[in-house]
């Protein structure tokens, strides 16, 4: 929208740079508009809709007197009843008006009289109407209502307050977290339209309005093209083609797709061109394509690639830089081919934090002098319904402590089998780390899914696992999945309700390579666990990277985690060549020794269990903060003999982690190793009291001999198991 009315003392200034680019041959108006026009951005916008007019209605505006208000206060308009003028510019006249149905303020935007009689433009007119009134998005202006008004036509729509995107692209090049949120808002706004098979092919910075509550919108579907909708699936009126004539060129130069600057057809790939040279003229304060003339811009868009954003904005992630300039690609083909593509790539991004904290501050402390300095401009924007909108993060109530979530697995759509699983067993690892998470033992997961009559093998899609966590009486799953980017990844993960099905959280990141994968899945994990309820203080302190958590190998990891399964199903003896495999192929992963450590421990070969509890102990600082404290509370236990050092250990680890079943059975075994039955009996008391004990790990090995003996309800003495034999107890 104009900042300024058309008031008497405006319209003289438009007439008279009209008359003067008039006199002008074509390729010379836009160097001389300017210079007319380098301050007053609104005049530049109106004389250009007059030049675009046909030679009627340049005729009639310089020939008419002053505009004047059409509509007075009072005046009904069906349902609605004008209170106001907001304004005048090239098109029309924008009204504040009553809705006394609904009891709101609705914007209605009167066609000229002059423009009326433009065939051309009643036709972009009404398709604009057309065009918005089929979407449903909030970031896309959609129509409420259209009529007519004395033979004018009309549109009524929503009531806004904020500026357009010009003006704080004006006051210099945005900080990096601010243009990253606006590229989502205007990817998801174009996703809708897409999807509806409505191309708008004018996208530029006056076209798009920052609301002063942060929300951005997309204007202005004059020159929209409607198509087939993307989806084959869904029905639309949108069926008829409305194309542009070959040879026409249709947009904004400077922010027009080298097709359209050849005049050629144009699908929805040309908008992604424009996005990507309003992202970068957001994040570089300059744009992408700007010559002395507008034939020189035309030229430089079909043959010069932008200036490096890097050079102009240092310290850009390198992965924005690389969305940017994909966008600008000459070729639509090397474009992204959807704006869902860009929109999951910028919301990686955005969740990854694409910004530093100096540019957050800046945003935080800037926003607020920014608009007490503006004049609100009102200009009329479309209702909708929000129903299908998702506002990441901030959802549905929390978990509690006493809460168990399942994890489904991954969804690999990478076509790398190297992310079969491996996430998944990633991800465990991770979110072990946390005091107040719980998930849901394997040995559950197996049982669970035999009582559904569905094999361990069962592969846990969402649908399952839902079931599943229902079946389990758990509160939530956790569904993860991981996409190619070009040569970049996307992790995602999501937390839903297993009643409800509501979206709890959600989080995505993106990796540069593979080899940065595991890192992005660690802070994704580690930024849910905050979203799900877990404080802050405890998320900082067991928030070791997954890399040195567990391997920074993925084929180590793959393995150890086919070891997990193996061990699952059949024992732990069959765990024993894939944990071996996981050392081979990373000898510092500290968690594998531990898993083989055990497995000759479970066979009673207890000096290959020493060697093997010993070479973890050296490791133990390639690990998290709970398998460290198992690690050298077994290295007291089962090679030093130090048992007053290893249920000190156990206690530390129940204290952190009060539902942790395991620490609460080897505490128990130490104390009735060090003849403390009372204690040991209390002990596991607390731990099957509270749950915390998995019914099908409470066995034979675990409850162990010396506290049959001492309590008369197990069975056995202190020398016949093997990890104790020669225990220091004193």
């Amino acid at each position: 929208m104009p900042q300024f009315p058309m008031t008497p003392e405006r319209w003289p200034q438009i007439r008279e740079v009209l008359e003067q680019a008039l006199e002008l041959a074509l390729g010379a108006r836009s160097e001389f508009l300017n210079r007319a026009c380098s301050s007053d951005s609104s005049l530049r916008q109106e004389v250009e809709t007059l030049l675009a007019s046909s030679d009627d209605v340049r005729s009639n505006f310089l020939q008419s007197s002053a505009p004047r208000i059409t509509l007075t206060s009072g005046t009904k308009l069906g349902e609605y009843e004008v209170k106001s003028l907001l304004g005048s510019g090239g098109r029309g006249e924008v009204y504040r008006a009553r809705d006394a149905r609904l009891g709101r303020d609705v914007a209605i935007k009167v066609l000229l009289s002059s423009l009326s009689a433009d065939a051309d433009r009643l036709l972009r007119f009404e398709q604009e109407a057309r065009a918005t009134a089929a979407l449903n998005h909030p970031n896309i202006l959609a129509v409420f209502q259209m009529g007519t008004y004395e033979g004018a036509p009309y549109r009524v729509s929503e009531l806004l307050e904020g500026e357009t995107l010009r003006e704080p692209m004006r006051r210099g090049r945005l900080a990096v977290r601010k243009a990253v949120d606006y590229g989502v808002q205007i990817a998801r706004g174009l996703a809708a339209a897409h999807e509806k098979g409505v191309v708008h092919r004018d996208l530029k910075p006056e076209n798009l309005f920052v609301t002063k509550d942060g929300r951005l919108k997309i204007l202005d579907f004059g020159l929209a093209k409607l198509t087939p909708p993307q989806s084959s699936s869904e029905h639309s009126a949108l069926t008829q083609t409305e194309g542009t004539e070959a040879g026409v060129v249709m947009g904004t130069v400077g922010y027009m797709a080298p097709e359209q600057v050849r005049g050629q057809p144009a699908d929805h790939r040309a908008d992604i061109f424009a996005f990507g040279a309003i992202l970068y003229e957001m994040l570089a304060g300059k744009r992408a394509f700007q010559k002395p003339t507008s034939p020189e811009t035309m030229t430089a868009i079909l043959n010069e690639d932008p200036p490096g954003i890097s050079a102009v904005t240092p310290n850009l992630p390198p992965s924005l830089q690389r969305v940017v300039h994909r966008c600008l690609e000459k070729n639509p083909e090397q474009r992204f081919q959807s704006a869902s593509d860009l929109a999951f790539a910028l919301e990686a991004l955005s969740d990854s934090g694409a910004s530093s904290s100096t540019n957050t501050m800046n945003v935080v402390t800037g926003v607020g002098q920014r608009w007490k300095i503006i004049v609100p401009a009102i200009v009329a924007v479309l209702a909708f319904s929000i129903g299908g909108y998702f506002v990441f993060f901030h959802h549905k109530a929390r978990l509690t402590d006493k809460d168990t979530i399942v994890l489904a697995d991954f969804a690999n759509s990478t076509g790398d089998a190297i992310f079969d699983d491996t996430l998944k067993t990633a991800l465990t690892v991770s979110l072990r780390q946390s005091p107040f998470l719980s998930v849901l033992p394997d040995s559950t997961v197996a049982k669970t899914l035999q009582l559904m009559t569905r094999p361990a093998s069962t592969k846990l899609t969402p649908e399952v696992t839902r079931e599943l966590c229902l079946r389990a009486g758990s509160k939530a799953y956790l569904a993860g999945s991981i996409g190619a980017l070009g040569s970049e990844f996307v992790v995602g993960l999501k937390a839903v309700n297993c009643q409800s099905g509501d979206l709890i959280a959600q989080e995505q990141v993106t990796a540069a390579s593979k080899e940065k994968v595991l890192e992005a899945l660690g802070e994704a994990a580690s930024k849910l666990r905050g979203e799900l309820g877990e404080s802050l203080a405890t998320v900082q302190r067991f928030d070791a990277p997954l890399a040195e958590a567990t391997t920074s190998s993925l084929e180590a990891l793959k393995a150890y985690g086919l070891g997990w399964e193996a061990r699952n199903r059949k024992g732990e003896a069959a765990a024993l060549p894939y944990d071996q495999r996981a050392i081979e192929l990373d000898p510092n992963f500290a968690m594998a020794y531990i898993a083989v450590g055990n497995i000759y421990d479970s066979l009673g070969e207890v000096e290959r269990a020493s060697a093997y509890y010993t070479k973890a102990f050296q490791l133990r600082e390639h690990a998290s903060e709970r398998e460290k404290l198992m690690i050298i509370a077994d290295y007291y236990e089962a090679v030093t003999g130090e048992l007053e050092k290893s249920a000190q250990i156990y206690q530390e680890e129940i204290e952190i982690y009060p539902r942790e079943d395991v620490a609460y059975l080897h505490l128990s075994a130490v104390f009735a190793a060090q003849g403390q039955y009372e204690r040991a009996t209390e002990i596991m008391r607390q731990g099957l009291q509270g749950l915390r004990i998995a019914p099908d790990a409470v066995t034979e090995r675990t409850l162990l001999p010396e506290l049959a003996l001492a309590q008369q309800r197990f069975w056995g003495s202190a020398g016949s198991y093997p990890r104790y034999a020669g225990a220091k107890t004193g």
